[in-house]
């Protein structure tokens, strides 16, 4: 058990840390590039879905929030 453990940890660490190196969290537009609709932003997302406010389950997706790509969840509560 230890031994699996400590092999998804360091799987886990290794996966981080080429993300880190591709720029996996960098904005998907160059500087100066503004949005203004979710659909102009681009690039790779994670395939991670998260627990929402409310119970429902949100998944990776882009927004534009202040005239830049941003990596989304969850629906925005108006």
């Amino acid at each position: 058990m230890i031994k699996t453990l400590t092999r998804t940890a360091t799987l886990f660490v290794a996966v981080v840390a080429l993300n880190a190196l591709a720029g996996f969290g960098a904005p998907a537009q160059a500087a100066g590039e503004r949005c203004r609709v979710a659909d102009e932003c681009h690039g790779a997302l994670p395939q991670l879905c998260k627990r929402c406010p409310g119970g429902r389950d949100g998944c990776a997706h882009w927004a534009c929030v202040h005239h830049r790509c941003v990596i989304a969840y969850c629906e925005r509560m108006h």
